[in-house]
């Protein structure tokens, strides 16, 4: 029997975007709803799966992180939506629409959305 990937006895890849920062309209509170506002959301994506799932030499062998960057990217041109709940699913589900990955780490975070707080905000781990 094969041991599982994560319990760390069996090498595995990860694929990230570290902090992407954006400008949307988000938020559920009064003052975030305002049709002028926009608030920096940072956005991490990691992606795991087994090494042997991410080996060789084009782009087509591996996990191509641009993908999720430009969905991402038109985040900020999408209406407002209440809750970055709603965001992070969304961004897990397009992880795990790549067969190849077998689980995902996805976080937003407001930074400044409390003037004494470093960053308010969600993540969410799936596995497949």
């Amino acid at each position: 029997m094969t041991a599982p990937w994560f319990d760390g006895s069996a090498g595995y890849t990860r694929v990230f975007l570290e902090q992407v920062a954006l400008n949307l309209k988000i938020g559920a509170t009064e003052w975030e709803r305002h049709p002028e506002k926009r608030m920096k959301v940072l956005a991490t994506v990691e992606c795991f799966l087994r090494q042997e799932r991410h080996e060789g030499e084009t782009l087509d062998s591996v996990i191509d992180y641009d993908r999720l960057y430009r969905l991402l990217q038109d985040w900020q041109e999408r209406p407002h939506t209440d809750l970055l709940e709603t965001l992070a699913q969304e961004l897990a589900d397009a992880c795990l629409s790549d067969p190849r990955i077998e689980a995902c780490r996805v976080a937003l975070r407001k930074p400044d959305i409390y003037w004494n707080a470093a960053a308010a905000g969600v993540e969410f781990y799936r596995r497949r």
